[in-house]
């Protein structure tokens, strides 16, 4: 009999558990703000590191320039974000948030708190603090096979 971990390693399917936990919570909690799943990731970058532009995103989220081009149109749509051109070079353009869509990051961000202590509520610090440290080394070696 072939051992099941070997195959899919349980922690694997373990983070996959809390990322749609994660998912289904966000996207219930969204209904009502005019922005989508897969807009939530993208707004946060940009709210998170102003001036970015398309091509950053594509590197962050490892998707295709059409897919950011979309979402970021989209976002614009919703005046959540707007384009501006970077003084130093003309073919560049920067994103930056608007203020209704700082507003509307402020409540993800406010969402996910909600969440993130939900989950983390009876874990000792010391634990989190471990935790954070195998995400990141998880983190770091995955991203090997995207810059290959």
């Amino acid at each position: 009999m072939v051992d099941k971990d070997l195959v899919v390693p349980r922690y694997l399917n373990q983070l996959m558990d809390i990322v749609k936990s994660y998912e289904m919570y966000i996207r219930s909690n969204i209904k009502d703000l005019d922005i989508t799943m897969g807009e939530v990731p993208i707004l946060l970058a940009i709210y998170d590191d102003e001036g970015l532009n398309q091509i950053d995103l594509v590197k962050k989220f490892h998707v295709t320039e059409a897919n950011i081009s979309k979402t970021t149109k989209h976002l614009l749509q919703k005046g959540f974000i707007i384009k501006e051109i970077d003084s130093d070079n003309n073919t560049k353009k920067l994103l930056y948030v608007t203020e209704f869509g700082e507003e509307i990051c402020k409540e993800l961000i406010e969402f996910y708190e909600v969440w993130k202590n939900e989950i983390i509520s009876d874990v000792p610090n010391e634990n989190l603090s471990i935790f954070s440290q195998v995400l990141d080394t998880f983190t770091n070696n995955s991203q090997k096979y995207f810059e290959k």
